[in-house]
């Protein structure tokens, strides 16, 4: 209804509906008080004017109960409700009400308007809209995701409705109207599903998806908008909006059978709440909702004057919160990301300055202990500082496991399979700026065992699996490290083919001796395929040297487990952040290094009984019954004055799981945190070591990467490793 058309009934039986989010709802009333009160015997000005002072309250942030003021914004009406009797008029109709209407977006006025932002609009606003809309979808795309096996999951479609409603709120209230328009047209579609006429299955669940990625597109047009782009309507906009409408009559449908459901359970009535406080009887309540025919229950009990605004609102946002749609507001503040991420680099030259000032000469001299004893203290303070704010800069990997979810649901609609996506752990958390860089690859990994790793359903039925594939994503931390794994119950890699192909690339000879974990390992060659047949989607292996390029400029790795038949697992480990590292400073001849602590099992001297030699393959120490390769650091790296008897220097126990190596180096310095750095692209990447940091004395140390100096001494054709022993 537009707003020269509200009277103060309509405002006092719209009101009891409004929630103190949305804000197109309030700024609609605000704009029916504003002509209503020019109209309005004196006695009423007064209410109408103080009620649009305090929608101004609420719409600005200006208080910090909404809920209390708005109950305070329906007494006003009332009061003007009143004030209006008295002086013998009624509630001032001014006009007809006019349905709402769903325009479509391609020529005209309303193409010329879409092509630019309002020009009242307030850029900070709009961005923080376009943050919030974000995530708003990414829920509401979740949720969906759980409504379509569960059409009957009423938490999940009220989720989908207040996504979409709050963002038609707010782009309502900026002028947004192409994305506002987008939302209500959803919004009607989806209270089908609400209304029990329709199931979100088949084709309506395509629908539904369409509508979350079309209001991304036009949030995205937005955010261009700001920076300068012209905005232009995304195509299949009006196709869109007409579907919205009528689906029907384009052939979608629910595409599967109805089953018999259970009867669920209904969230308490408005008037049951009412008769149950003792402010209407259930009588007074049925002959009203029997009267104001096709009107919700609040309305029909406003105007029928049986409970007052105030407690008619107060009864409806009980039952909302009764039903467990209540919005549950946080305390936090947004912070610009450049803001954030200036705040941890100083935290780090914090960290790298106090350990100088540690290590200083004059501290440790034991000479000033009250000194000494002020610097451990400041030390705590440090990094209770550095924890705090490295913690601000994590971010759940909720969203982009949202975003994963939505792949293997897209792919296997292509496929015209059905695949049973299981993630577990989506509330770990990660450094925000390794978010968007670990994305590509686990999409690759996920596309390529969605379409060449699961098996369609009649191969795998003949193979005495069931015909639904399973695909699980876990994510979990483990020690200074965040482990993603992707699992499938496919075919698994074929250790033969594998070894057909790498000797056709001539990457090793026919006969030639290797493990199981170096034969896996050729998948990530450039260019290397299992597939016989390479689709649009994906193929076994290739571009997995990406993937792995990716992850290691991240510091990580990818490690691969495959049984034939029974599927595959690739287990991608990254750092927690890549700003600050716990590590143990080593000394290895006249140099330092640092081993982050993480990879660091124990430390100990050997004696001449557990070292020995395998002829022609290298050294070896045995340690708790297992045999272990021993990689000496100063003859990787050509270190000339290093300490070479093993029994004179110190074995530390480096690696992750089962696998075990020790590096041999001359003494443990100490244990410090330092500030990884890259090296730069003057010095570009060096295998075995993983960055550099700035020492407390102010020289530079390198931080080494086990993994990598594992490979390195594989690699060197001297270094004697035995091939049977895996690091």
């Amino acid at each position: 209804m537009s707003d020269d058309k509200l009277t103060l009934d309509d405002i006092a039986a719209l009101i009891v509906q409004v929630e103190p989010t949305d804000l197109a709802d309030l700024a609609h009333v605000r704009r029916g008080l504003k002509l209503i009160a020019d109209s309005s015997p004196p006695s009423a000005q007064g209410p109408i004017i103080e009620a649009v002072r305090r929608i101004d309250q609420m719409t600005e942030g200006k208080t910090s109960d909404p809920s209390s003021l708005l109950a305070d914004i329906g007494a006003l009406i009332e009061e003007a409700i009143n004030a209006v009797e008295k002086s013998g008029g009624d509630a001032l109709p001014l006009s007809d009400p006019d349905p709402d209407r769903v325009p479509t977006v391609g020529s005209g006025p309303e193409a010329e308007r879409f092509n630019a932002l309002p020009s009242e609009i307030d850029p900070a606003l709009l961005e923080e809209f376009i943050t919030e809309s974000r995530d708003l979808i990414s829920s509401a795309e979740a949720a969906l995701l759980q409504l379509e096996p569960d059409p009957e999951n009423t938490e999940a479609l009220n989720t989908v409705f207040r996504a979409f409603h709050t963002v038609k709120g707010t782009a309502g209230f900026l002028g947004l109207d192409h994305i506002s328009k987008l939302a209500h047209g959803a919004e009607s579609f989806f209270s089908r599903f609400r209304d029990k006429e329709i199931r979100c299955v088949g084709g309506y669940a395509d629908l539904a998806f369409r509508s979350v990625d079309m209001l991304k597109d036009l949030i995205r047009t937005a955010q261009d908008a700001l920076r300068g782009v012209p905005m232009a309507a995304p195509d299949g906009l009006n196709e869109l909006m007409a579907l919205l409408g009528e689906p029907e009559a384009a052939g979608i449908s629910e595409d599967v059978c109805d089953e018999p459901g259970g009867v669920e359970e209904m969230p308490p009535r408005l008037g049951d709440i009412l008769v149950a406080q003792g402010k209407a009887g259930r009588q007074e309540i049925e002959a009203a909702v029997a009267d104001q025919t096709n009107q919700p229950v609040g309305v029909a009990v406003v105007r029928s004057e049986i409970a007052s605004l105030t407690e008619v609102g107060q009864a409806l946002r009980k039952q909302r919160s009764m039903a467990g749609s209540e919005p549950v507001t946080e305390m936090s503040v947004r912070v610009r990301t450049d803001r954030l991420d200036r705040l941890i680099e100083m935290v780090g030259e914090l960290v790298i300055g106090h350990s100088m000032v540690a290590q200083d000469e004059t501290v440790n001299s034991g000479n000033y202990l009250e000194l000494q004893r002020k610097v451990n203290h400041t030390e705590k303070i440090v990094r209770q500082v550095q924890d705090l704010s490295m913690s601000m800069r994590m971010v759940q990997l909720k969203p982009t496991i949202g975003k994963i979810a939505r792949l293997v649901r897209d792919l296997a609609r292509r496929r015209e399979t059905t695949i049973n996506f299981v993630p577990i752990g989506e509330d770990t958390e990660i450094d925000r700026n390794m978010v968007d860089l670990i994305n590509d690859p686990l999409v690759h990994l996920v596309r390529n065992a969605v379409d060449h790793g699961i098996e369609p359903p009649r191969e795998r039925e003949r193979n005495g699996k069931p015909g639904e594939g399973t695909l699980l994503l876990k994510a979990y931390h483990s020690g200074g490290n965040i482990v993603v794994e992707i699992s499938d119950d496919g075919r698994g890699l074929d250790r033969n083919k594998i070894i057909e192909k790498a000797i056709s690339k001539e990457w090793i000879q026919p006969g030639q001796n290797m493990s199981d974990t170096e034969i896996i390992n050729l998948i990530f060659q450039p260019g290397f395929s299992t597939a016989d047949k390479v689709t649009d989607i994906s193929g076994r292996g290739v571009g997995l040297d990406v993937v792995r390029k990716a992850v290691e400029t991240l510091r990580g790795r990818v490690d691969v487990s495959s049984e034939l038949g029974k599927g595959c697992t690739f287990s991608v480990r990254l750092p927690l952040t890549m700003a600050i590292t716990d590590g143990m400073l080593v000394k290895v001849g006249h140099q330092r290094y640092i081993l982050p602590t993480v990879n660091i099992d124990m430390s100990f001297r050997p004696n001449g009984e557990v070292l020995s030699t395998i002829v022609g393959r290298g050294e070896v120490v045995v340690f708790n019954g297992k045999v272990l390769p021993i990689f000496r650091l100063h003859r990787l790296f050509n270190i000339k004055d290093a300490v070479e008897d093993p029994t004179r220097g110190l074995l530390i126990i480096i690696g992750e799981g089962n696998q075990r190596c020790a590096l041999l180096v001359d003494e443990l310095v100490g244990q410090q945190q330092v500030v990884a750095k890259p090296l730069g692209d003057g010095i570009g990447k060096v295998q075995g070591i993983a960055g550099g940091a700035i020492l407390g004395d102010g020289r530079v140390g390198l931080i080494l990467d086990p993994q990598g100096i594992a490979l390195l001494a594989r690699q060197t054709s001297d270094s004697g490793i035995p091939r049977e022993v895996v690091c």
